[in-house]
């Protein structure tokens, strides 16, 4: 779980909060630094402080930055300063998972929310993953554009549901470790799999598949479309 809070007191419990909740528990105190703790750490969620001492709008662009890398990560908007109307619907519109407002809720009732975000994601329960114009449906194993969908063979399915989850790139190892694979699978098979689930997607759109499923170094990741 990453935390983003300039403010060190607020920073230190949900920190604590967390750790005590069973999570592992990132902190950044600054937009450089969330974004440097997501190049490099696989993250289940995020707790968002949208005023960061970079500017009044620096939890927007972070917000905006999180949202075009990692689509699927459950983003929980936290803010004291941000509380009209127009700051609410823009953070939805960036796309915020839930928006709370300091001080006017329990600490246990945010904590509640995000557990039921994590759960919504983790198993399997109704619920979808936009990226950009592409819509993800796990449950029932599609992916759909305004012109149509397709649907998924389970293990397809179980590779997009892992890439949406995480904050970082996949390699083909961490693929394997996490279970997708069998434990003595060839990086090979790997590679020809997520090579066959671009095309799969591209039955969709052309081009679907290396537009949304991106490959680097660093391994694969999904991005909006």
């Amino acid at each position: 779980m990453l935390v983003v809070e300039d403010e060190s007191a607020m920073l230190q419990q949900l920190r604590i909060d967390l750790q005590d909740l069973g999570y592992r528990a990132l902190v950044a105190s600054s937009a450089p630094d969330a974004m440097a703790l997501l190049e490099q750490e696989r993250v289940a969620g995020i707790l968002l402080d949208l005023v960061l001492d970079e500017g009044e709008d620096s939890g927007f662009d972070l917000l905006a930055w999180i949202r075009s890398r990692h689509p699927g990560l459950p983003v929980i908007v936290l803010s004291a300063a941000q509380v009209n109307s127009a700051a609410i619907r823009k953070a939805y519109e960036l796309g915020a998972s839930s928006y709370f407002v300091k001080g006017n809720v329990p600490m246990a009732h945010i904590y509640s929310d995000l557990a039921a975000r994590l759960i919504e994601r983790g198993t399997g329960r109704p619920g979808t993953y936009n990226f950009g114009s592409v819509e993800f449906d796990p449950t029932r194993r599609t992916v759909r554009t305004g012109t149509g969908e397709v649907r998924l063979t389970p293990q397809q399915t179980a590779l997009v549901l892992h890439l949406a989850q995480g904050s970082k790139p996949a390699t083909a190892r961490d693929l394997i470790e996490a279970g997708l694979f069998r434990t003595d699978a060839a990086h090979s098979t790997v590679h020809s799999a997520m090579l066959t689930l671009r095309r799969r997607l591209d039955e969709l759109q052309p081009g679907l598949g290396t537009g949304l499923l991106q490959a680097s170094a660093r391994g694969y990741s999904l991005v909006r479309v």
